[in-house]
């Protein structure tokens, strides 16, 4: 019985290595894990890095937002509204990193809580160890210019905290504007009424830098759960008094926003709440725009589209690129390359594959389909050239597909030659 069973087991283990050997495992979420020996805090942090789905088959030129999250407990939820929110124009692609250890301190300032319900009584100011001036220069010397040395980032960066970490979002807008550009306080309604100072609120501080430079690229976002309004009526006095008192200040490049979320719980209302700061930064009549449009205006395609995201880039600061292709929507280069072939209208829609070939440099999809557009408008050589350059690429990234790629070929092939007999 015991040899039955020991040979039964040795099968069993072994169908299982080889069926395990046979399976193929692929990354399907590009998140890593960095550690940085930080000189300035006097410890090993840790970095998660959350990178989009695009990133590696982008071109050098794309770059891509920063955003800080500093409460690590939310990095997976946020990363999976960022994918959301960027693959249907909702927002920019974006690199995304917490910190999934605990800081030795807690950075951030010690305000003074003004007598708020939703802390305890006891505390006249917030227990805070941390000099938030020294976690500034450790995001500044040390995070920034590490993750810009080893991706793409973009000069515009995105911090998010909740809670009390919210702290340190509102104390960045008001005493430190170029650290960041977007700055996202959730479940801080509390956290605003306090200050610096006995009797002082951040909404104070806020209105004070707004007033030193009105020209400044800012954008902020505040919110509470109506739960927390239950435990504390003050919370909803100071999100109604920011939003009144800013509102005079909205623009193209300062965009404010505090609200009280219903149906909420304190750490419930972080998804909602991000999700909202996003519509305000990136409002979707400017950042889902119909590709259609650009080519019912006047002029040339590709220089409409260009002209539009200059000054989308000037708005933001940073250069933001057209979407190159979008599985969802008729809003891309892609799909406005192919409008513009079934239009005939050949010597744009080439244009508009060129850059998606550019966007997309190792794609022998969009190497592909340029082709076809060469051959529509009787350019057989130039096709043949550039389909057996997307050949090459399909046999180092899509090899599964190569034999399409190689039938196409043939196709032009076969059409050269009707052509020129």
């Amino acid at each position: 019985m015991k040899l039955r069973t020991f040979f039964l087991t040795f099968i069993l283990a072994h169908f299982i290595y080889n069926t395990s050997a046979q399976v193929k495992v692929s990354p399907i979420a590009s998140i890593e894990q960095h550690t940085i020996n930080s000189k300035i805090l006097k410890q090993n942090v840790g970095i998660n890095i959350y990178l989009p789905e695009t990133y590696d088959n982008d071109c050098p030129l794309h770059t891509y937002p920063l955003i800080v999250l500093l409460e690590d407990e939310f990095f997976y939820q946020i990363t999976g509204v960022v994918k959301h929110l960027s693959s249907v124009s909702s927002m920019p692609e974006a690199i995304v990193v917490s910190f999934p250890n605990d800081f030795e301190k807690f950075y951030a300032p010690k305000v003074y809580t003004n007598n708020s319900e939703f802390w305890p009584k006891s505390w006249k100011q917030m227990p805070f160890d941390g000099n938030p001036d020294v976690f500034s220069k450790f995001l500044k010397d040390e995070l920034f210019s590490y993750l810009s040395k080893q991706y793409r980032t973009a000069d515009y960066r995105m911090i998010v905290g909740t809670s009390a970490t919210s702290t340190f979002p509102l104390h960045t807008f008001s005493k430190m504007p170029d650290l960041f550009q977007a700055h996202v306080a959730i479940a801080s309604g509390d956290i605003l009424g306090m200050g610096y100072k006995p009797e002082e609120t951040f909404i104070d501080a806020i209105i004070d830098r707004l007033n030193t430079n009105k020209n400044r690229r800012a954008h902020l976002y505040v919110t509470s759960a109506d739960e927390d309004v239950t435990y504390d009526a003050k919370i909803a006095t100071n999100i109604k008094t920011l939003q009144n008192k800013t509102s005079s200040y909205t623009s193209d490049k300062i965009k404010i926003k505090a609200e009280v979320i219903a149906n909420e719980s304190h750490y419930g209302v972080v998804l909602s709440g991000f999700i909202k700061a996003m519509e305000v930064f990136f409002p979707k009549n400017k950042w889902n725009k119909e590709f259609s449009d650009f080519e019912k205006q006047n002029g040339n395609t590709i220089s409409n589209i260009d002209t539009y995201y200059k000054r989308l880039s000037s708005e933001y600061g940073y250069p933001i690129l057209p979407k190159a292709e979008r599985w969802n929507s008729g809003s891309s280069l892609q799909a406005s390359a192919n409008r513009l072939l079934r239009q005939k209208r050949y010597d744009e829609s080439i244009e508009v594959y060129k850059r998606l070939v550019t966007y997309r440099p190792k794609s022998a999809q969009a190497l592909s389909t340029l082709a076809s557009a060469l051959i529509a408008n009787n350019k057989f050589k130039e096709a043949l050239k550039v389909q057996e350059k997307a050949i090459k690429l399909a046999k180092e990234y899509d090899r599964e597909h190569l034999k399409y790629y190689e039938d196409h070929k043939k196709e032009i092939t076969l059409k050269m030659e009707a052509v020129q007999n």
